[in-house]
């Protein structure tokens, strides 16, 4: 890494094939440039991996020890031009591995040009937070203050949030963080007026995690050496439960209307990246499709988003909007990949460099807690649940409703109960946020096999669709010939969900069970 020393901005030196004029980029672009890696981000589906894959479980980062490049024994790899950059070096299995040191960080922290900038900054997560851990251990609050410059992609996404509070609560993450810009300014060399960097870091404490690599492998001396990790699974995550994000820039988003966020679906072409201009600050952002490193944590926490409640108000920037996130993965525009400023003249092209594989879906069980107490009612009326499954809504551009106004993904859930031989199951979504306001779905199974998954996962295509709406009795005549029906909420049950009002719940399974009785006794 090399920094002039009359500007803060450092900059990565890249060796490219074919040979290019360009030989350097913005640091905030490392997330974008995995090794060996060879993309064309100008054309769809252009990017292509190098290198043998390998998986391999990691025991303990504690035994890691540093090298060099240089000190790989594999020949071409020793004698490349940046031989002098840092490497872990660990045995898993039979096979020594040499894993750039800068490759790690990029796979843990720098999924965008945000976290990669602020690594930089020994101060900066303490200038763009602030941590508030209340007497409840399970809870924490993150107020991100009025200057923050996080990105709205960040703030909007449930899989960010959920990266950023491992960084800003697990403490040994936060540690393993720090430690860049700790490395950054005790280390390096000064030359003809620049500073010369080879990228340091501290490894957080990753115990029992399963990381899946690509490389070069010497099978005759079992070496391996990393050029890009695909994915690291079993992340373990040392942070309270619930973690609630309050934002300046987020307003509650009423029944029936629009948030300032928007979607586009693409026009003519994919986006021209233009990596010799700086995007400006305000401007919609354009979210990139770019390689992707899968990351699954075997404890998952609970986010959302609220508005600020307020707190260091005298920092806000006034008169600036919060703009919109534009998906224009495949749209043609000029976009940059650097951070914004105000000296920029492009909308800021952003990364979302994570594939959050945990398993959540538990952690939105609480929304649809009315239901569950409601449906588990009908045992006194001889039905017995025999399965349920909750459903995310799948992500389509051009629509909004498969996410909550947080940012957080909507559930269907569906639970298929036996009643006199005869299997039924009742469907809700959770409609917080929109003018909908749907019936509890009740249908009849149309065959002693049926795959309730497949059917209702269609369904919620046609929900995302139709922003929210069930389909038409047309469609579901021929889906489910052996009878549906829909059952209308009381007026007041959206107000009483996640309570369990028992006169309620009570009235709202007797006018459900008589339709199922009417539904049973129909041909």
């Amino acid at each position: 890494m090399v920094r002039d020393l009359r500007t803060p901005n450092w900059y990565i030196e890249v060796k490219l094939d074919p040979a290019q004029e360009k030989e350097k980029f913005g640091i905030s672009q490392l997330g974008l440039i995995p090794r060996r890696r060879a993309l064309n981000v100008t054309k769809a589906g252009g990017s292509k991996v190098a290198g043998y894959e390998k998986d391999l479980k990691i025991n303990s980062t504690s035994t890691w020890s540093s090298c060099r490049i240089a000190d790989c024994p594999i020949v071409n790899i020793r004698r490349q031009g940046d031989r002098q950059q840092w490497c872990f070096s660990f045995e898993a299995g039979d096979t020594q591995f040499f894993l750039p040191q800068i490759e790690m960080a990029r796979a843990l922290f720098f999924h965008s040009a945000y976290l990669t900038r602020l690594a930089m900054n020994p101060n900066g997560l303490d200038e763009e937070f602030d941590v508030q851990m209340g007497e409840n251990p399970n809870r924490a609050e993150i107020h991100i203050l009025p200057s923050s410059s996080l990105p709205r992609v960040v703030r909007g996404n449930p899989s960010q949030r959920r990266m950023l509070a491992w960084l800003l609560l697990d403490k040994k993450v936060r540690n393993s963080f720090q430690s860049i810009a700790q490395y950054q300014l005790t280390e390096g060399e000064v030359r003809n007026g620049r500073r010369y960097w080879p990228f340091r870091f501290d490894p957080p404490p990753l115990e029992n995690v399963k990381m899946k690599v690509r490389g070069q492998y010497a099978k005759e001396s079992e070496l391996f050496f990393v050029y890009e990790i695909h994915s690291l699974t079993n992340l373990s995550s040392q942070i309270p439960k619930e973690i609630e994000f309050f934002d300046p820039k987020f307003k509650e988003q009423k029944a029936g209307k629009k948030g300032s966020t928007t979607e586009r679906g693409g026009t003519d072409g994919p986006p021209e990246i233009n990596d010799d201009e700086l995007p400006t600050t305000g401007a919609d952002e354009y979210v990139l499709e770019v390689p992707e490193v899968e990351l699954e944590f075997s404890e998952t926490a609970y986010t959302t988003r609220k508005p600020s409640d307020g707190r260091r108000k005298s920092a806000a920037r006034k008169g600036k909007s919060e703009g919109g996130v534009v998906d224009l993965a495949d749209g043609t525009t000029d976009v940059s990949t650097d951070e914004p400023t105000v000296r920029g003249e492009l909308p800021a092209g952003v990364s979302d460099g994570i594939d959050d594989q945990s398993e959540d879906s538990h952690l939105f069980t609480h929304k649809f807690e009315a239901f569950i107490a409601m449906s588990d009612l009908l045992e006194i009326k001889g039905c017995r649940i025999v399965a349920e499954e909750m459903i995310p809504l799948p992500a389509l551009k051009g629509h909004s409703k498969y996410r909550l106004p947080d940012g957080n993904p909507r559930y269907l859930l569906y639970r298929v109960f036996r009643y006199q031989n005869q299997n039924y199951a009742l469907v809700e979504v959770d409609t917080v946020g929109s003018e909908a306001r749907l019936s509890t779905l009740l249908l009849k199974q149309p065959s002693e096999k049926y795959d309730w998954h497949s059917k209702l996962s269609a369904m919620g295509w046609s929900l995302v669709k139709t922003s929210l709406r069930w389909p038409t009795n047309k469609r579901l005549e021929k889906d489910f010939p052996a009878g549906f029906r829909r059952v209308p909420h009381q007026q007041n049950i959206q107000s009483r969900l996640g309570r369990k009002d028992t006169a309620t719940l009570s009235h709202w399974m007797g006018r459900l069970y008589s339709v199922l009785a009417d539904l049973h006794t129909s041909i």
